[in-house]
């Protein structure tokens, strides 16, 4: 009985045995990667093609003094003045700088000052200006003790000068003219740039009959701050004999 159990054992240990030992063992097999990918299709966006672009001007800056400069004003006032003559000339009432100095026959004297009524668009002419609330005081006094005969006046903004008017027929030693004021009249010539401090000379000349020349620069500097254009290095310098004898020859013809 017991020799029958072992054997029937033995038995069913013979048979799976060997199926064991043919059975294959369970293997996991890679991805399969692909020879080639395509890219993903994007749609919407639209394709700019690259172009050539023209930079734009910068628009024009309106060219106006600024406040800020013509509130801290404090410099002398004209001086000069003459109680014969009925002025009607508006009074000036801070300068910027400017002053009297001597240049041969005659003591000249030059203001740069503040004034809101000189503006590009003024509706006087006396009154425009390139440059709005900025203008120049200029007068001048007689010293030579011979008769002057007719006084001819130049004067503009470097380099345009011309003729303004004449005075006389004549005037004596210590005779004072009346004075006038004018607007800033940019040349058109010149192309300021007043991201930095530009130069600027105010030229003014007197002649006398006999062709005596004598004359003086007012010359300041201009720069474009946050509320407008800011004066500076204001300064008021006589010419030079050999000044005089250049200018003499590039005088404008007197046109009355």
């Amino acid at each position: 009985m017991k020799l029958t159990k072992i054997l029937t054992k033995l038995c069913i240990m013979a048979i799976l045995i060997p199926s064991c030992q043919t059975e294959s063992p369970v293997t996991t097999s890679p991805p399969e990667i692909p020879a080639s990918v395509s890219a993903p299709t994007i749609t919407g966006v639209p394709v700019i093609a690259p172009t050539e672009t023209v930079p734009s001007s910068p628009s024009q800056i309106p060219l106006v003094i600024s406040s800020e400069s013509c509130v801290a004003s404090n410099g002398s006032l004209p001086s000069l003045f003459n109680p014969e003559l009925s002025s009607v000339i508006r009074p000036v009432k801070d300068t910027l700088g400017g002053g009297l100095i001597q240049s041969k026959e005659f003591t000249i004297e030059l203001f740069l000052f503040c004034d809101s009524v000189f503006q590009p668009g003024a509706s006087e002419a006396y009154f425009q200006s390139d440059i709005g609330g900025l203008a120049i005081s200029y007068n001048w006094r007689y010293d030579a003790t011979h008769e002057s005969g007719l006084i001819n006046v130049f004067f503009g903004i470097e380099p345009d000068i011309r003729w303004r008017t004449g005075e006389g027929p004549s005037a004596s030693q210590g005779y004072i003219s009346q004075g006038q004021l004018t607007g800033i009249h940019l040349p058109s010539s010149v192309v300021y740039d007043f991201s930095k401090p530009a130069s600027l000379r105010f030229i003014y000349l007197l002649q006398t009959e006999s062709g005596q020349l004598s004359g003086a620069a007012l010359s300041f500097d201009l720069q474009q701050i946050s509320d407008g254009l800011q004066p500076g290095n204001v300064l008021v310098t006589a010419f030079s004999d050999s000044d005089l004898e250049s200018i003499q020859s590039t005088l404008p013809p007197v046109t009355p």
